[in-house]
């Protein structure tokens, strides 16, 4: 183990000037850079991301199944998708006619989380210019967000809404077929007719029952007065008994008279009614239709009310806060020399000794093989 360290310090102590000119020439790069680099300011936003509430709409909502630190990673996740957009990044350039390309602007941005914030940085070399950059992208990635948010809210919208034309349809025509009836049979409401045909056969029917009654008792005393008749002995009386028995008689002839009327209205009445029970399974068809149709149209009207709560909830993003906004930066960023100059220094020297052990590993494979002695 030894004499292996031996050979490999040998090894990088012979090609020392090969590691020092390596060394020499990725520093000088790096510090020409950083002297003729132009300096850079920082547009700092801070985000804080909360849970968005469960959605109150019935036809679209569904049990939260995730936790609420699940959701807020899914929220910055997506959000951050939106601020990496470039079709968000050119409406930042068109908005402040920047004179760049959209992977110029989002090479300067830089996102990371930090439990429930997300801090956005952007990076440009005018400092009134970086914190116009920052403020109206991250306005522009809330609009894309909400837009993204609301898509399947607004295709279902869409979707109903050309439901609820065709149920118009539908129901105006189920309204104008229940109305033509109407008018051809003359009746608002057969249930209600119906009904009031039935209740005026059962007053008849009473009453004709009732005159009934009167006749028997009037034929009765009729009959009364002529067996008193027929007992008289002295002619007076019995005229006067006979006088009393027609006086009922003609009684009785007005009750029939009635009878025969109430018997025409009923008979009238039974032949209506007939007539309005079969029309009873068109109307309840008609009425049936007309029922459906508007049980249809008002379910997609509340469903058309829930899907424009839904869009409307959708696309507020209340739930990501800006709670530090951009400022103009007041000074340049930090220098990045140092942190370079040390990355490269230490990439140069395994740089410059993986070569060496590379060439001396060459340089043995052309060397001619040593004689054996004899």
């Amino acid at each position: 183990m030894g004499s292996e360290l031996v050979t490999y310090f040998r090894i990088v102590l012979k090609r020392w000037w090969l590691i020092l000119l390596i060394l020499i020439a990725t520093s000088s790069v790096i510090l020409y850079s950083s002297f003729t680099a132009k300096p850079v300011y920082r547009a700092y936003v801070k985000l804080q991301v909360i849970a968005p509430e469960s959605q109150e709409v019935s036809l679209f909502s569904q049990t939260r199944s995730a936790s609420s630190q699940e959701e807020i990673v899914a929220v910055e996740r997506q959000f951050d998708a939106a601020l990496r957009s470039a079709y968000v990044a050119w409406q930042t350039i068109a908005d402040l006619n920047l004179g760049i390309s959209a992977g110029e602007l989002l090479n300067g941005l830089t996102i990371y989380a930090d439990g429930e914030f997300l801090n956005v940085t952007f990076v440009a070399e005018n400092p009134m210019l970086v914190e116009s950059i920052a403020t109206a992208h991250v306005q522009n990635a809330f609009n894309y967000y909400a837009q993204m948010r609301s898509k399947p809210s607004s295709v279902a919208l869409e979707f109903i809404q050309q439901q609820l034309a065709e149920e118009l349809k539908a129901l105006s025509s189920a309204g104008d077929a229940a109305l033509q009836f109407k008018i051809n049979h003359n009746l608002d409401s057969l249930p209600r007719e119906i009904s009031a045909i039935q209740d005026q056969l059962r007053v008849l029917r009473l009453e004709r029952s009732k005159l009934a009654l009167e006749r028997a008792k009037a034929e009765g005393i009729s009959a009364t007065y002529m067996e008193e008749a027929a007992k008289a002995t002295q002619a007076d009386v019995a005229g006067n008994y006979q006088r009393m028995a027609f006086a009922q008689d003609v009684v009785v002839a007005g009750i029939r008279a009635e009878e025969l009327e109430y018997d025409a209205l009923i008979g009238q009445q039974e032949s209506t009614l007939e007539e309005l029970l079969r029309l009873t399974t068109e109307y309840d068809d008609l009425m049936r239709a007309l029922s459906r149709v508007q049980a249809n149209y008002s379910f997609l009207a509340d469903k058309e009310n829930e899907a424009k709560l839904k869009q409307s909830q959708a696309m507020n993003v209340s739930f990501v806060q800006i709670i530090e906004p951009a400022r103009m930066p007041d000074r340049p960023a930090p220098s990045q020399t140092p942190r370079m100059l040390a990355v490269g220094v230490i990439v140069s020297l395994l740089a410059g000794i993986i070569l060496a052990f590379v060439l001396e590993f060459i340089s043995s494979l052309r060397a001619p093989p040593r004689k054996e002695s004899a």
